[in-house]
């Protein structure tokens, strides 16, 4: 597996982790009204969004450097 594929599922598996963390604290939220579940949910789902963003920007990075390593790949062997 390269390193950027790895990458790609670190990524994801962190997103998923955040998202039940996210439930998790607003069911306890619901549960007891704590203000510190509530401050929990909101940076925890504001880490979510971050990382949602990353792994777009790092899918939309790596297509063009395949791109461009492609271009110079072919321009050698000519």
């Amino acid at each position: 597996m390269a390193l950027y594929n790895f990458h790609r599922v670190l990524i994801a598996v962190a997103i998923l982790f955040d998202l039940v963390f996210s439930l998790y604290c607003f069911r306890k939220w619901q549960e007891t009204g704590a203000t510190s579940q509530l401050i929990m949910l909101i940076g925890s789902s504001v880490v979510t969004v971050a990382m949602v963003a990353y792994l777009i920007y790092f899918n939309k990075n790596l297509v063009v450097l395949r791109r461009l390593g492609n271009r110079s790949f072919r321009s050698r062997n000519l």
